[in-house]
């Protein structure tokens, strides 16, 4: 389990992870503006691979997913410049991520879908193989993607 010296369990928490494709637990943070952080939206942070992935949740107060999604946790985006200090770095080197993710322009993986899928960008389409039928997807944009996704 990842130990922080900033971990306090109100700004900095570790939070268990339930699925299978994260490389151990989630960190949430809050930015420490106001003083009800059950008030604040929340980043988390986990390692899928070797990347740092990172999604916004709505503040505890208001739910776990954002109204728009109908109920569905937001994707993990790709982290392209993991920061190299503090408890995010440490994080991410506990969990086996990379300070410097490769840029690959012929797979390059921009995030992760429900199911752990990668999300690859390529000549400005994003494409995600939905592991639970096989079909590949292609939208414009990730909104018009997941849209699809869940359709």
């Amino acid at each position: 389990m990842f130990e922080h010296k900033n971990l306090d369990g109100i700004w900095n928490r570790v939070v268990s992870a339930s699925n299978a494709f994260l490389s151990g637990d989630i960190l949430e943070t809050r930015d420490m503006v106001g003083t009800e952080p059950e008030k604040i939206a929340r980043m988390q942070f986990a390692v899928i691979g070797q990347y740092l992935v990172e999604r916004c949740l709505p503040p505890e107060a208001l739910s776990e997913t954002w109204a728009q999604d109908a109920g569905k946790l937001p994707w993990w985006d790709s982290v392209k410049n993991p920061p190299h200090m503090g408890i995010i770095a440490d994080f991410n080197s506990h969990n086996g991520g990379l300070h410097r993710i490769p840029f690959d322009a012929n797979h390059n993986v921009v995030g992760f879908a429900s199911d752990g899928e990668e999300i690859v960008l390529g000549k400005g389409v994003y494409t995600v193989i939905r592991k639970s039928d096989g079909k590949e997807l292609s939208a414009a944009s990730k909104s018009e993607l997941r849209e699809l996704y869940f359709s």
